[in-house]
């Protein structure tokens, strides 16, 4: 069982702050702290799906820390900087941001400094990447989830463990999941990338819609490649944030 959600504001480098909840478990703080996960959402911003996901690992022994990556200043200046960077696909001052929030994560009394981990759906699941290729600090492994790939020029070979879940009936990045298995094979990256049969886009997070009655096209939950994925991704992670002599 998880905690009641805590709202907080977390400090970045040049005095701005980023908000965000955090969930983490109910009870007694194990010896040495729980593994700790950044889940960094989609380009929607900071929905209740994205915070279940924080909850269904807190309900699992993790400190989950779910930021809204568009309030690190004006909305607009934030959606202005995230959608550049999203096109570029190289590291910038939003991944700057997440990498404060991932470090703020491991710093907190409740959370195993080394191991921490990365989870991130669409927007989120390019930055999940993006961030594991800085390496920061105590970071194990990243989950990237139907994220567009780092430019070809973007060195992986830092990265901690990936696992990454793709769409096969996603046309928006189709032949994005081989094609990310070829790059950690050759970067030497210990990787397990999946591509769902059936699934098209956004597939572990729900429907999305504009203006939120719109539905949007390819952004459906599928329940037999949810239902494949997630066992896979949890038991990833929590392999390589496990308790090493």
């Amino acid at each position: 069982m998880s905690a009641a959600p805590e709202d907080v504001s977390v400090p970045l480098p040049d005095g701005r702050t980023m908000r965000a909840v955090v969930l983490r478990p109910d009870g007694e703080v194990p010896e040495g702290g729980w593994p700790g996960v950044l889940v960094v959402h989609e380009a929607f911003g900071l929905t209740p799906e994205i915070t279940e996901v924080g909850r269904t690992f807190a309900d699992r022994g993790w400190v989950a820390v779910v930021p809204d990556v568009f309030s690190a200043g004006s909305r607009l200046g934030c959606l202005v900087r995230t959608v550049r960077e999203m096109a570029a696909r190289r590291p910038g001052p939003v991944i700057d941001d997440l990498v404060a929030v991932q470090q703020w994560l491991g710093a907190r009394d409740d959370v195993a400094a080394d191991r921490t981990t990365a989870i991130g759906f669409c927007m989120g699941g390019a930055f999940a990447l993006l961030l594991g290729s800085m390496a920061p600090e105590g970071l194990r492994a990243v989950s990237a989830n139907y994220g567009q790939l780092p430019q070809d020029d973007v060195d992986l070979t830092r990265c901690p463990p990936v696992i990454a879940q793709y769409g096969e009936r996603d046309r928006t990045l189709a032949g994005a999941g081989p094609a990310l298995e070829r790059r950690l094979a050759a970067a030497g990256v210990e990787h397990e990338v999946t591509t769902q049969p059936g699934a098209a886009h956004s597939f572990l997070t729900g429907d999305h819609r504009l203006l939120g009655f719109v539905p949007l096209p390819g952004t459906s939950y599928v329940t037999s490649a949810a239902e494949d994925a997630w066992p896979r991704i949890f038991g990833f992670l929590e392999e390589h944030t496990a308790v090493r002599p």
